[in-house]
Order: C-alpha cells, then structure tokens, then sequence
C-alpha cells in the first residue's frame, strides 16, 4: 500500500512539475514574442524618426528663418510654426502622431505607453555674433590705394597692417541658433534620449 502510495506521489509530483515548466516556456514564448513585436515597432519608429528629422531638418539648413518659433496649444495637439522668408509651415505634435505640412508619421507601439511628451517640448535659442572680421583693402578716396585694413605679407604670411586697422570698416553677422526637442516617453520615463526628436538651426 506504501508503494502505490509513494507511485501516486511520484506522479504528482511529477504533473506539477511539468505544469512549472510548461508554464515557464509558455512565459517564455509570450516574451519572445513581446520582445519581437517590440522589436518591429521600434525599428518603425527609428524609420520614421529619421524620416521626420531629415524633412524638417533639410528646410531649416536650405532656409532662412525670420523669426524665433515657439510651442502653442491648438486642442490636443502642440503646434510649432517655422516662418520661412516667403513661406510657413507648422510641425504639429499630438500624443501618438507628428505632422509636418502634410505629412503624418505615427508613433507606433504595441501597447499606449509610447507616446510623444507634448508638456516637455521645448525650443532653445542663443545668439552669437563672435565671428567678426574685417572688410579688407578700404580703398575710401577711391585713387586705388589702400587706406584701412590694408593686407601686408609679413615673414610670409598676409595680415592686417595694424597701422591701418579700423574698426568702423568690421563686420560682425549675428547668428542665430536653434534647437527644437520634442521627448518620446517609454512606460512613462523619458530615459533614452535616442528615441528623442531633435531638430537645428543656425542662421543669420
């Protein structure tokens, strides 16, 4: 009677432990299969952000901005408009979606916890206007000589002849520079900065 008894919990214990690890590959089988889904979304995404970054980024390098963008509230989306000399366009932020003129990329994920951190866009913006120089060869009297910024060759190489340096005949362009940052935020932390959408300007 011992020896049925031992036999019933031999199987017993045996059934138990094939569920552990039939639920253990089952487990593992769900993960391979989140992490391959989450794979393809985030290779979409890196297709799409590169996408979106090289359209927008093409007209801030091929344009010239006349004024500092900033980020308005038009419903549910944030909206930035980009005023170019002769044209506007507007790159419009919602939750899981980018549109720029009129083209839309979705934010895809396989869940609702990738999304676009619309209360974190930010633009930064400075000015420099370090890049002075002079305009060279001043030939004010007009008789085809040289009277301020006079280019000399001196142990073989050309300067300014400081005799003749004036300030009045300098040029300093203001630059202006831009950085547009719009977050991704994954299950709620914006930890990767990578998956961020960041665009540039630098301009007079």
């Amino acid at each position: 009677m011992n020896k049925k008894g031992f036999t019933i919990i031999e199987v017993i214990v045996s059934v138990a432990l094939i569920s552990i690890v039939m639920l253990l590959l089952f487990q593992l089988i769900l993960d391979m299969q989140y992490e391959a889904n989450h794979a393809s979304y985030a290779k979409s995404n890196q297709v799409n952000r590169a996408t979106i970054i090289k359209t927008v980024q093409d007209d801030l390098m091929n344009n010239t901005l006349t004024s500092v963008p900033t980020v308005v509230t038009n419903n549910d989306a944030k909206e930035i408009t980009l005023n170019f000399t002769g044209f506007s366009k507007t790159i419009r932020v919602r939750s899981d979606r980018i549109t720029y003129d009129s083209e839309t990329w979705l934010l895809e994920s396989d869940n609702d916890e990738t999304v676009f951190d619309l209360a974190n866009i930010r633009i930064e913006s400075s000015t420099t206007d370090d890049n002075c120089s002079y305009i060279l060869n001043m030939d004010v009297n007009g008789d085809g000589v040289c009277d301020f910024n006079c280019e000399i060759t001196e142990n073989n190489r050309v300067i300014i002849d400081p005799d003749t340096i004036n300030e009045e005949y300098k040029s300093c362009p203001t630059y202006q520079m831009l950085r547009i940052t719009i977050p991704v935020v994954v299950e709620g932390q914006d930890e990767n900065i990578i998956d961020d959408f960041e665009f540039f300007y630098i301009g007079q």
